[in-house]
Formats: structure tokens, sequence, C-alpha cells
């Protein structure tokens, strides 16, 4: 019985899993149904495929099914479901979110998880197990995929200008770059990013903060609210320079319009994720043809090319949830093939970035058509990206915080940009409005901080 257990609980990747976790308990009775919460895409029913290759081979009375849902809605969901008795087995969550739920007391721990799948060191270079989802020391998400917002470019169009080469622009020539565009290519905007009052806006706006300098809140300064600070106030103005070379209804846009922007060939530049490589493979060639991706624009005094990054682990709520046995198993036999990773990076390239080495590596991600049109490109987007990597969760690298999930799709950062760009405000102003709300969100969550 051991042995058979023990070869069906290997992955393609060779790693036995049976090593420090339970054996799943044989459900009794019908069949169960452990659900799934995942990102709106393809990805996270690959990833429930491969559970339930798990499940038919292991415990035929569980079924795994994917939800789709969105990311500024998980913690309502999740609240909503945790108080209904009836949470999800198993959620695909960007880190900021991971980092509240585990501070909230919500999660489970998958440090056997980890251990399980060698995740530590099969992680890209650059990735820490920290960044993905812990609380005091604690892991609480078993690490899946990363997504950076970087520059998008259009180079024939830049070659036309003889504007130079973008992965050596700093802010003035990246300025400079999409106003000449705006100028000298009738109907056709320099830049495109989100500036409506939504979850994309916040993570493009962001960008620009980290890159001055900025921050939201100071994790070694007991979480202080540090977002009113000058160099917030020079992404503010950066922004207002930029938005001349934009389309108008930039001030509306959330994910799809930007994307719908670049890949209709209406602006030269974006700041967006691979996606937008892969819907003009989809339905542009020619203007897939000439598409590179590049890290953002250096800051001229502080050199940052900060980009947000969904750093996305699995996690597993803890109250209330029957499936944690199965679900960690099924989880860990599917990170542990790289059969099925790669699998689940290639639903939806290049947008889903692989995290472990052997994943990237392996012969059949590298046989993807992109790699042999796009090598570059995948090369910024995959790797040389990850020393960049940002979110409002580990804010430039500064450590684990939990309030950057209370923030999490309440559009702060993008309705203090609005208050500058529709209302007119000076950008100091609409800084400080935004200080205010963030103080508010710290002063009604600092119980977490005190755990």
């Amino acid at each position: 019985m051991n042995t058979s257990r023990r070869h069906l609980m290997q992955g393609v990747g060779g790693v036995a899993l049976a090593s420090g976790l339970a054996a799943p308990a044989l459900a009794q009775g019908g069949v169960r149904v452990a659900r799934v919460w995942g990102e709106p895409g393809p990805y996270g029913g690959v990833f429930v495929q491969g559970m339930n290759e798990w499940a038919q081979r292991n415990n035929a009375n569980i079924r795994f099914e994917v939800e789709q849902i969105p990311w500024d809605g998980v913690t309502v969901k999740l609240t909503t479901d945790l108080a209904a008795r009836r949470p999800p087995a198993l959620i695909s969550v960007e880190s900021p979110i991971a980092y509240q739920l585990a501070a909230e007391e919500l999660l489970e721990p998958v440090e056997d998880v980890n251990r399980a799948i060698r995740a530590q060191e099969r992680l890209v270079d650059g990735f820490t197990l920290e960044q993905f989802g812990a609380w005091k020391g604690v892991q609480y998400a078993v690490p899946v995929h990363h997504q950076p917002c970087l520059l998008v470019v259009q180079k024939d169009v830049i070659d036309e200008l003889g504007l130079g080469d973008p992965g050596a622009w700093n802010w003035d020539q990246f300025a400079n770059a999409a106003r000449t565009i705006a100028e000298r290519k009738p109907g056709m905007s320099g830049y495109t990013m989100a500036l409506g009052r939504n979850l994309c806006a916040d993570y493009h706006i962001t960008q620009f903060i980290w890159q001055a300098g900025g921050l939201t809140w100071d994790t070694r300064d007991n979480f202080r609210t540090v977002f009113d600070s000058p160099a917030t106030v020079e992404a503010f103005e950066m922004i207002r320079r930029l938005q001349p070379a934009m389309p108008r209804s930039a001030v509306e846009f959330s994910f799809l319009q930007v994307v719908d922007q670049h890949v209709a060939g209406r602006t030269a530049m974006s700041a967006y994720w691979g996606r937008t490589m892969g819907r003009a493979a989809e339905e542009t060639p020619a203007l897939f043809n000439n598409m590179e991706y590049y890290l953002n624009p250096a800051h001229p005094r502080t050199g940052g090319r900060w980009s947000w990054t969904d750093i996305n682990g699995w996690i597993i709520p803890r109250r209330d949830n029957p499936f944690i046995r199965e679900t960690k198993e099924a989880v860990a036999y599917v990170s542990n093939s790289v059969d099925w990773m790669v699998r689940y990076s290639q639903s939806l390239m290049p947008n889903v970035g692989p995290v472990f080495k052997d994943v990237a590596s392996a012969p059949a991600m590298l046989a993807h058509p992109f790699y042999q049109s796009k090598r570059r490109s995948l090369d910024v987007i995959f790797k040389d990206s990850v020393p960049h990597a940002c979110n409002t969760g580990l804010e430039q690298k500064r450590g684990v915080n939990p309030l950057a999930g209370v923030a999490h799709g309440r559009s702060v950062w993008a309705q203090a940009v609005q208050r500058m760009l529709l209302n007119n405000e000076a950008p100091k102003a609409a800084v400080e409005w935004g200080q205010r709300q963030f103080e508010g969100i710290r002063r009604d969550n600092a119980r977490m901080l005190a755990r």
C-alpha cells in the first residue's frame, strides 16, 4: 500500500509528496465538491484539472471545481462565505490579500506543502517564499505564478521617430517619447495607462510612486502611513505630465481598455502585463511582430524601475474547511509536476510567469512559439523583471504589510490621482487626501498589527 501510494504521489517533477504530508482521508458516500477560487482566465482551470487527476488516482469521492472571481472581490466574498460556514477549499490570490488573511488568522499554514515540493530550492532566482504569503515567519501560500506590469512598446514607431532604446530611458526620455509620438503620429497616443477608479489604475499609479522612492506605509516604522511624501507628489506630477500624450478617455480605463487600445494600434506604448502580447498574437499579428517589452523607465534620481507584480500563491482557508488535507495533497501533486506547471503557464502566454526554475527551463516551456519570435521580451517578463518586483503588500521589499490587503480593491490610489486630473487639485492636495484615507485604513485595522 505504501509503495503504491508513494508512486502515485509523484508528479512528473519526480519528488515524492508522501514525505511530510499526511495520507488523504478517503471520503465515504457520494462525491464531495471542493470549490477552488481562481482569477478570471484559463490557468486556474488548468491547475484544477491537475488536482482532479490526483483525486481520480487517490480519492475518487472528491471533485475540485473552479469558480472565477475578481481580485477586488476576494475579501468580501471570503468573509461572506465564512459567515455562511462554507469557505472555498483553496484560493489563488495575490500576496497583499494573502498577508491580510494570514494576519486575520483565517488561513492554514502550508509549510508542509512547501517542503514537500521543495518550493524554496525551486523558486526562480530573486523570489522568496515570504513574497507569496507569510506572516510572522509562518508560510501561508504555495507559489504558483508571477505577472509583472512593464513598458509595452511598438518598436517600429520608436525607431521611425528616432527615439532611442526604450530599455535605457529614464523618466524624462520616456515622457519626451510619449509627447513626440502623440504630436507626430496622428490618431495614435504616445502612452496609455489606466486612470479610472479601479484596481488596474492602482497598480499603474503605484509603480510611479515606488520608482520615485515613495511608499504607502512604512513597515520599518510600525506601519506608519507615509503616503504624503515628496516622492508621491513627484509621481503624481509625472502622471499629469504624461496625461496629454494619453487617450482622453484614459481617466476611465481599467484592464481591458488598456489592452484594447494597444491591440487596436491606437497607442504606441502602454503599461501592462503579458496579456497584451498574447492578444496581439491572436488578433493583430502585424502589430505583434513589432511589439517588445521593457523594464519600466528609470527614475532619474533613484534609478528605480519597480513594477507592480502579481505575486500569486495558493492559500487554504482554515475555518470550516473540510478539505484541508486533501487540498494540500492535490496542490503538492500538481506543483511537483513540471508537466502540469508548464501547462498552467502556457494556458495564457506570456501572462503567467513560471515561479519554479525547473518549469521555466523545461523543454516543453521553451518550445512555445513565443520563445522563437519574442525571446528577448519573454526574458524581460519572466526573468529580468524579478529583481524589480513590487506590490503594495511588499513595497520595495521593505517587509510584509497586511494593511495592503485591506486597501486592495478600494482604489484609494486611483481616487487620489483622479482628484488631481478631474477636480484639478494640486498634486500635493490630492496626495494629502490620499494620506487621510490610508491613515483611516491603518487606524481601523491596527489590531492586526498587534497580533
